[in-house]
């Protein structure tokens, strides 16, 4: 048993799942080594043996620690959503998912967080491995389910229709799009970074968009 106090042991824990993150963030899982993990978290080889037993305990752990952050960021806009919807009007429905993608582009994809997501969730999507469950459970589920009873709720439709999960999935896809690929935007913006007022007019496009999306006509959708 380690003699190290308890805080410690988390706050070197912590260190590591940050330094993780940043790493995995933004190469491959081969790419990366436990050593260069450890030198950016100030940390011994030995923690990562302690506190995950291996890389890949490491990684599983980095990818449960990004997506219940990034869900801890979105908590006040899906928190006791059912209960809520029982009191809402179709238009507050339709109102709570812009402000919901608005939240999600500036607090959320714009974060310290966010900074580094976008290498690890986009390569568990296409190349996905064990994690992808971890990731889809904690925090892309439950944020497409949300959505989905908002957007159902506003049209008059059932939550599981495949319009509405392709609508959101729309609503997810153009607002994510702002941030993965933000590197082509601001190369042609001729600027280093979003200021403020980017970010303000880019949540304007976006609610613009979110609100033309929700007003689709609904298509018919034929199996072959």
């Amino acid at each position: 048993m380690s003699n190290q106090p308890a805080e410690s042991r988390n706050d070197t824990r912590t260190r590591l799942l940050e330094a993780a993150l940043e790493a995995f963030g933004s190469r491959d899982y081969d790419g990366v080594s436990t050593r260069e993990i450890v030198e950016m978290a100030g940390a011994n080889i030995s923690a990562i043996s302690y506190h995950f037993e291996n890389k890949q305990g490491l990684y599983h752990a980095t990818v449960s620690y990004l997506s219940e952050t990034l869900k801890a960021g979105m908590a006040e806009q899906l928190e006791s959503l059912e209960a809520w919807m029982k009191q809402a009007t179709a238009e507050d429905c339709a109102e709570k998912v812009c402000q919901f993608l608005e939240h999600y582009f500036e607090h959320i994809l714009l974060g310290e967080v966010g900074k580094h997501s976008p290498g690890i969730i986009f390569r568990e999507q296409n190349r996905p491995t064990e994690a992808f469950q971890i990731l889809f459970e904690n925090l892309l589920a439950p944020m497409h389910k949300a959505l989905a009873q908002l957007v159902a709720r506003y049209r008059g439709q059932s939550a599981t229709e495949p319009q509405v999960l392709y609508m959101v999935h729309t609503l997810l896809g153009q607002t994510i799009i702002f941030r993965i690929a933000q590197t082509t935007l601001l190369k042609i913006l001729e600027q280093k970074q979003y200021n403020q007022a980017d970010i303000n007019a880019i949540k304007e496009q976006l609610r613009c968009q979110c609100r033309a999306i929700l007003d689709t006509q609904t298509i018919p959708i034929h199996s072959e």
